[in-house]
């Protein structure tokens, strides 16, 4: 049976060129170098035959050293210094850089472009030689990717956001042979594939798979639900095997889902076959998979020498122009856009970060997600199945550039049997679309998707104009037309035109928002890059403060105006909003010395902001009530008769309002908001929500004193790491909002890899041993070993 050994401890890292080690060679496996094995480490750098070192000696006077040096060029000199640090995979080394002020980094984080060379011995056991195939699997290195082992040049993967893998069998060596090595060089200076935060160095997950000679392809193992019917779901099986070993074979290949068995019957294999089998099949009485009901199957996919388990979701998606349907019922998606880093480690995210990201957002009401604007990682395709999230997967750009579409055919696979697959995006806000060249090219990629994903409805993100002119040949090659910002006054009726012009064609909301927000700010402030929550009047097209109408002022587009705008249109099938989180790069709408962006409806460590709850109160069944802001005077926006404004979030009929106990009146909510302005009077105010005249939930918020201690939360728990949140409270324990003091760190049983605080002009310099609060709060991710306990000390 198959095995699996991962690769993310013991890797050396070395930030910097180290001399590019050779691609071609003269002799098979002489490069040597940092490539082969070094003098301290086990087996030769080269190896070689009797004949072989008979001749290296003729040709260097007995020296068979010399003789490779004069014959291959083969390093001997290279060696292990104190550059080469320790590293775990998953690694984003531009992380731990320091800021830099340059015009062209400023969108991609303000990080300087650079080169990083990884390097890991591992050793393979006797039984595995001609008994398994060897392969050897990135999940993903950012961003142009050289590989080499054991002396030789595996190959190159240019895009920072596709796995791939090598079939290295024959190549390896295997136990008394020594050691293998693998050096992986990732370069970022070869051209950035987004405009965002991008990271560097190997990301995600390095692992092999020892298979056997017959095996299934498991990226080709398919089941998919063709129809759902009264008591039964129709759906579709394809299995391939490939036979690796030089005998004819038998097998009879079955698939197990629970009780019930599908099988292939007996089947030949001829030598070096490689062949896909498919099957129709009845599922009995099918528990149905929606963002409400997760449901998932195991499937067993299962030979005499081979097995494997993959998850799959019995569910249909429809879209017409009335909208979305899930298993033939209409639905609103609820959606946010999310680029893939996080707070403190950058790209390098395992499941455990990812699986926090999604559980943040599906606990403000949302039960779709947009890969934005890169293929999904299977991290992500895993979290949304379990945690009940349609996913939007979007291929990178409009390029039927041979390698591009390789690349999609490959990622399109790899994702198909994932129950949340519901949409595949073409591509993101391409000049190019809807032109005839575009139309070419689109009908390459959406043929290259449909080919290989029978179920997930084709989109592509595009861009609108005032005057709503689209290419028909162009929008036909899609089922789903996606249009970015229709609510927004800069698009001016674009969506609305399209929509008069084309009835019969379906249009879905793509992007919305993009509304800039600072966590915990209530007033605007230029030199600190903050924006207040009760909505901002920079700009991203016009300079400095605005007025409240002019033109991209506050962002692209009001939550408010966003959620009217959808439930004026349904027919777009719901909302994209951008972003979930906070992202480095893409500081809009500032300059230096702004590092990230402030669109998100939670901040860099998946602190909400107060429009988090605006989201929630719309799509949550339960009660919401949130008040805004804080009451602490050095924070408030308080005007020349003393006046402040306050605004409370709920989904109840009426909320009342109070200031020290003193009622401010009673207000009917309207669109999940109620706004006054109050006498600022320092203490308490609070609300109280009621549903017919019963009081149904109650919130409230307490001036604060100075920063007493520093009361540390664990808000995350997965199988490897836990996030911890700090805030700094006063001595009564009540949150100081505005504290930005500086802690020291101390953690047992763990390991700290990251620390953040959303700060949107945060330059400290990188360390794992201290973080600065920020509006009173921080996030400390922490590696777990046994039961972690983090303490935080006042530094200043």
């Amino acid at each position: 049976m198959r095995e699996k050994k991962k690769l993310n401890q013991q890797w050396l890292f070395h930030y910097g060129e180290i001399g590019l080690p050779k691609k071609t060679a003269k002799k098979a496996h002489a490069l040597g170098g940092f490539t082969a094995p070094l003098a301290e480490e086990t087996g030769e750098p080269v190896e070689y035959g009797a004949g072989g070192e008979h001749f290296l000696k003729l040709i260097a006077q007995g020296d068979a050293v010399q003789g490779l040096k004069n014959l291959a060029g083969t390093d001997f000199d290279s060696k292990l210094d104190s550059q080469w640090q320790p590293v775990t995979i998953p690694h984003d080394w531009k992380i731990s850089h320091p800021h830099k002020r340059s015009p062209e980094s400023l969108m991609s984080g303000s990080k300087e472009e650079g080169i990083g060379y990884y390097r890991r011995t591992f050793t393979l056991a006797d039984r595995l030689l001609n008994n398994f195939r060897v392969v050897l699997h990135f999940e993903g290195v950012m961003r142009a990717a050289d590989v080499w082992l054991n002396g030789a040049y595996l190959g190159r993967n240019d895009s920072g956001y596709t796995s791939f893998s090598f079939d290295i069998t024959e190549m390896s060596r295997y136990e008394d042979e020594g050691d293998n090595v693998l050096l992986v060089r990732a370069d970022t200076t070869t051209g950035a594939e987004g405009w965002w935060y991008e990271g560097a160095g190997i990301y995600r997950e390095v692992w092999l798979e020892f298979l056997p000679l017959v095996s299934f392809d498991k990226n080709e193992a398919y089941i998919y639900t063709k129809e759902i019917q009264d008591d039964q779901a129709v759906m579709g099986a394809e299995i391939c095997i490939e036979n690796f070993s030089m005998e004819t074979v038998e097998a009879a290949p079955v698939i197990k889902i629970g009780e019930q068995l599908i099988q292939f019957g007996v089947q030949t294999f001829e030598p070096f076959e490689k062949r896909t089998l498919k099957k129709t099949f009845v599922l009995p009485e099918p528990k149905l998979w929606s963002p409400e009901e997760p449901v998932l199957y195991e499937a067993l996919f299962q030979l005499e020498t081979d097995e494997c388990r993959k998850n799959f979701g019995v569910r249909t998606f429809f879209y017409d122009t009335q909208g979305f349907y899930l298993n033939g019922e209409s639905y609103e998606l609820r959606g946010v856009c999310e680029h893939q880093d996080f707070a403190g480690v950058g790209v390098a995210l395992n499941q455990d970060l990812v699986d926090y990201k999604v559980k943040t957002m599906k606990e403000m009401g949302v039960n779709a997600w947009r890969s934005a604007h890169h293929f999904a990682s299977e991290a992500l395709l895993d979290a949304c199945d379990r945690f009940g999230i349609l996913l939007m997967n979007e291929n990178r750009l409009l390029e039927s550039t041979p390698w591009r579409v390789a690349d999609l055919e490959k990622m399109v696979r790899r994702s198909r049997m994932h129950a949340s697959m519901a949409f595949w995006s073409a591509a993101n806000e391409e000049v190019i679309g809807n032109t005839d060249l575009g139309s070419r090219i689109a009908s390459r990629l959406v043929a290259c998707i449909k080919q290989n994903n029978y179920e997930s409805l084709v989109v592509s993100a595009e861009l609108l104009n005032p005057a709503g002119v689209v290419n028909e040949n162009y929008l036909a090659n899609y089922d789903v037309l996606g249009v970015n910002y229709p609510e927004a006054d800069a698009m001016g009726p674009g969506a609305i035109k399209i929509k008069e012009q084309y009835p019969k064609l379906p249009i879905m909301s793509t992007e919305s928002a993009s509304y800039f927000s600072t966590r915990g700010i209530y007033r605007d402030d230029e030199e600190r890059c903050q924006c207040s929550n009760f909505g901002s009047l920079f700009s991203m097209i016009l300079p400095g403060k605005r007025q409240p109408d002019d033109p991209g002022a506050g962002g692209t587009a009001r939550p408010e105006k966003v959620m009217t705008y959808l439930a004026e249109h349904s027919y777009m099938g719901g909302v994209f909003l951008w972003t979930a989180f906070d992202y480095y790069g893409e500081p809009s709408p500032f300059g230096w010395p702004a590092i990230s962006s402030q669109f998100g409806i939670a901040d860099l460590c998946g602190f909400p902001k107060d429009y988090y709850y605006y989201y929630q109160a719309f799509w949550s069944k339960e009660p919401v009530l949130h008040i805004m802001p804080h009451w602490n005077e050095e924070g408030l926006e308080i005007d020349d008769q003393g006046m402040v404004a306050v605004r409370v979030f709920s989904n109840a009929s009426d909320v009342e309002l109070f200031v020290n106990g003193k009622s401010c009146g009673k207000k009917g909510i309207a669109g999940c908001i109620a706004n006054w302005k109050v006498p600022y009077d320092a203490g308490k105010i609070s609300a109280v929500a009621y549903e017919e005249n019963e009081s149904i939930a109650e919130a409230g918020v307490e001036t604060s004193s100075t920063i007493h201690s520093v009361k540390s939360e664990k808000i995350y728990e997965g199988k490897e790491y836990c996030l911890c949140k700090l805030e700094g409270v006063d001595d009564q324990q009540r949150l100081v909002p505005t504290a930005d003091n500086k802690l020291s760190l101390c953690v047992q049983n763990g390991e700290i890899i990251g620390v953040a605080n959303g700060d949107p002009i945060n330059h400290d310099p990188y360390s794992l041993e201290c973080v600065r609060l920020f509006q009173g709060k921080a996030l400390v991710i922490v590696r777990i070993d046994k039961e972690v306990q983090l303490e935080a000390d006042i530094q200043e």
